[in-house]
């Protein structure tokens, strides 16, 4: 039996043990600066019994970006097949979007960190998310156009509209250290200009 392999456990519980740890060490420090040592060094192993299950430290990073983004179209599906107005969804969509850019640290970084377009496995993440995003705001778009609740001539143009803003949305609300009711607000706001606009109609 090889020395590096943790006798009585099943592998692929020591690996979901490794990237458990690797994600809370590559979320503290990021991926450049974060090395496999950091990640021995928290579960107290040696760096080759880390090698034993994982090649490199970019597999252990594909390895929690993939269960980050797991976790991203679990809780988004829950809501997208909840009873919700179409319009309180989308609210919730947006809110909940964001509330994850901040608790799915290594996903996000690898969606918004040009740095790492590099690694092997972040165009095919990136393509992804983004098809999907718009593919998401498209479901909601629709079910509100079925419930009379949207008015909207082009669905696909639309969707593809808010998924752009959306992401301009990130940096400002997110990089000044808001609270979580100060983000809460300036979302609200956006929706509330997206749903009704900014022009006062006559009566």
């Amino acid at each position: 039996m090889n020395e590096n392999r943790d006798a009585g456990d099943n592998k692929e519980e020591v690996r979901a043990r490794i990237v458990h740890a690797a994600t809370q060490i590559f979320g503290r420090f990021g991926f450049k600066k974060t090395t496999v040592n950091d990640i021995a060094h928290f579960l107290r192993k040696g760096k080759s019994s880390i090698y034993y299950y994982f090649n490199s430290k970019e597999e252990i990073f594909e390895a929690v970006v993939n269960k980050e983004a797991h976790q991203f179209d679990e809780e988004i599906n829950v809501l997208l097949e909840s009873s919700e107005n179409p319009r309180e969804k989308l609210r919730k969509h947006v809110h909940l979007r964001m509330e994850m850019v901040n608790r799915l640290v290594n996903y996000f970084e690898l969606l918004k960190n040009d740095d790492l377009t590099h690694l092997f496995f972040a165009e095919k993440v990136r393509k992804k998310y983004d098809t999907q995003e718009v593919l998401i705001i498209k479901r909601i778009i629709k079910e509100g156009i079925d419930k009379g609740v949207f008015n909207v001539k082009d669905v696909e143009l639309s969707a593809l509209g808010i998924a752009t803003a959306l992401k301009g949305l990130e940096v400002p609300l997110l990089s000044y250290h808001r609270n979580a009711e100060e983000t809460s607000i300036m979302i609200d706001d956006m929706l509330d200009i997206l749903f009704y606009g900014i022009v006062i109609r006559e009566q």
